[in-house]
């Protein structure tokens, strides 16, 4: 036997042992899963017609906690934040975020199996996330494992640390001849298909509870084929050995070392809760809630038990009489015989409907998402005050930014590991899409030195009381010179709707630039036309002095600022495209000018200045006067104390 042998038997043996050393794990996971979706049946009925309730507590609270994870994840409108730790310009950084936003979103089943990732969270306690390079289609692939698809000790925390790590892969038969890679001999396949026997140690009770629709370890029929795809750690990197556990010494596909520069598994796991136990140590919802589950199942089935006999009473006879029951029949207007009458029950000594009340309330609470409506609904008298409320969802909220710091986590590795990803294999494909917009992404932004965390706050409560929270935000700060306005307005928005960002916010700067060429093409080519068009004329002196308004207003209250941004339009836009057109515009600067006069209080002089000449703001002093590259220098004019007070009166 080779050493290559001898070492996949050992390695063969430790998985055997960690899979004993699980079934209790697997058990209590299969009455988990039975308990959500089934609900856990009564052992010993009364009589054989009696209720069998399942009342939805771990599956509601499940749906109930769900939006908020898959919120996190994907419901802001750019998925990460990136901070370079490197120096580089603002728009890069910028469109390194939008680039990854639209490869992770549009261009990967990311969405999708993130939301099976968060559903394996919250039933099983952790959920694993597998992140791969598809080279075929340019992309990453996600898949969302179960957990019971992963084997690794019982002692591991991390999948960087782990021994060894097997991942069942369960797959048809047709896939498997479909796949190049896999060794194609029909013999072979023969040998490995259909149910494997019990000497891997995959438990068929439990199969049959959970796996017969998955498929996930074992298939009572001949057209699966259970593969194990096992991971060990060396000193080039992680070696990646395929085989079947029925023919442990025969490769399916020949082993290699992982490519990937991040140097790490491709498995991602996201923990529901962090415990100093092992691998196998956070409990999930359904875990916590099984308890109060299953005694609203039973205070719901005794409560069908009690309406049952008393909508059917059992019936006596006080006197010893010859009776046939079979003649007995439960109709209205039935005359009963003489001497028989229904038994009497007396009042049951609680209240079924408050006692199922309480308990869902104190899972509710447990679970960090108490409904504060429940009492109403069957009149409790002790209603809980707005400030004992506001209480509790402060306490709620703590809760739930905890779970979400701890799901946070995960998500940051699973980034890292895509724009690691991303840096080695993809630097080609460079257009993305954000809003209505297209772009290219600059190769020399595509690098590793970035720090990468999930996008959005730690908020893990409802959406309508975030909303509230940031439009209270934007009253404070209004018009706060330390606050960034654009990003407060950014933030009410976000809360609303992640989608309106990208149509409705717009920098007012950009805007304004916007507009102001807009105007500028009207105008040449009105000019270019030789057309008189004053009222065109009249809207746009009107626009500049809006402008300037809005300018003003936005700066330092303490200072006006002169009209220098209206001379350099002047000179950067219609003096070139004068000369270009070789049309004079001395009527046009002259009322130019004189509609500034009423502004500035300009010298008559200015008006007497040839019209191939650039314009000079008068409030600048020849020290400190904007140099233009359109034209001559001209000499700068000066304005008396009078003019100056009495502009900044005005």
């Amino acid at each position: 036997m080779s050493p290559k042998d001898t070492k996949r038997r050992d390695y063969y043996t430790r998985i055997i042992d960690a899979l004993n050393q699980r079934e209790t794990w697997e058990n209590r996971q299969r009455l988990f899963y039975q308990a959500r979706y089934f609900g856990v049946r009564r052992k010993v009925k009364p009589w054989p017609t009696a209720a069998d309730l399942h009342v939805q507590l771990i599956d509601t609270a499940i749906e109930k906690l769900k939006p908020s994870f898959v919120n996190s994840a994907i419901g802001n409108d750019i998925l990460s934040s990136f901070v370079p730790m490197r120096q580089q310009l603002t728009p890069l950084t910028v469109s390194a975020e939008r680039w990854f936003d639209y490869q992770m979103r549009e261009k990967s089943n990311f969405q999708k199996e993130i939301v099976s990732v968060i559903d394996n969270i919250l039933l099983y306690g952790r959920g694993v996330a597998k992140v791969i390079w598809n080279e075929d289609r340019k992309r990453i692939d996600f898949e969302a494992i179960d957990p019971f698809h992963i084997i690794v000790p019982s002692y591991t925390k991390e999948f960087k640390d782990a021994d060894f790590i097997v991942h069942i892969i369960s797959t048809s038969v047709d896939s498997y001849k479909a796949n190049p890679l896999y060794k194609q001999d029909e013999n072979f396949i023969k040998t490995i298909s259909g149910k494997p026997s019990k000497s891997v140690g995959l438990r068929s009770e439990i199969q049959d509870e959970i796996y017969r629709r998955e498929g996930i370890t074992q298939e009572a029929e001949n057209d699966r084929i259970i593969l194990w795809e096992m991971y060990t750690p060396s000193e080039d990197g992680w070696k990646v050995e395929t085989y079947s556990p029925l023919v442990i010494d025969t490769d399916v596909r020949k082993p290699f070392i992982l490519p990937y520069k991040h140097g790490e598994p491709p498995f991602v796991d996201f923990p529901y809760e962090v415990t100093g136990g092992g691998w196998y140590s956070p409990r999930g919802v359904a875990e916590i809630l099984l308890p109060g589950e299953n005694l609203l199942n039973k205070l719901k089935n005794s409560l069908s038990d009690y309406v049952e006999l008393a909508n059917r009473p059992v019936f006596e006879a006080q006197n010893p009489i010859s009776l046939n029951t079979a003649n007995l029949k439960m109709q209205p207007g039935q005359i009963l015989p003489q001497g028989l009458k229904p038994v009497q029950f007396s009042q049951p000594p609680f209240d079924f409907q408050r006692l199922m009340l309480e308990e869902r309330m104190l899972a509710e609470a447990r679970m960090g998402n108490p409904d504060f409506g429940a009492g109403s609904q069957y009149q409790v008298s002790d209603r809980k005050t707005a400030t004992e409320i506001s209480a509790l969802q402060a306490q709620a909220a703590a809760s739930g930014d905890l779970r979400n710091r701890i799901f946070r986590m995960g998500l940051s590795h699973l980034f890292k590991q895509c724009w690691s990803l991303y840096v080695q294999y993809n630097k080609r494909d460079l257009m993305f899409r954000y809003a209505e917009e297209t772009g290219a992404m600059p190769p020399e932004g595509i690098h590793e030195e970035y720090s990468i965390e999930p996008k959005g706050g730690l908020d893990f409560i409802n959406r309508q009381f975030s909303l509230q929270k940031a439009v209270a935000r934007m009253q404070m700060f209004q018009g706060n010179p330390f606050i960034n306005q654009g990003e407060l307005v950014k933030s009410v928005i976000e809360q609303d709707d992640p989608s309106l960002v990208r149509r409705l916010f717009q920098d007012p700067q950009a805007g304004m630039g916007d507009q102001a060429e807009d105007q500028a093409m009207e105008i040449a080519t009105m000019l270019a036309t030789g057309l008189n068009h004053p009222t065109t004329t009249r809207s746009t002196f009107r626009f500049f002095s809006n402008s300037t308004k809005q300018r003003r207003c936005a700066s330092n209250p303490w200072i006006r600022p002169p009209c220098r941004c209206l001379w350099r339009t002047f000179n950067s836009t219609w003096l070139p495209w004068s000369k270009s057109i070789q049309i004079p515009l001395e009527p046009f600067r002259n009322s130019f000018v004189m509609r500034l006069n009423r502004k500035c209080v300009l010298p008559s002089k200015l008006l007497r200045r040839p019209h191939n000449q650039p314009l000079r703001c008068p409030l600048e002093s020849p020290s400190n006067a904007t140099t233009l590259p359109t034209g001559g220098v001209g000499k700068s004019l000066q304005v008396g104390k009078r003019a100056r007070r009495k502009r900044q009166g005005g």
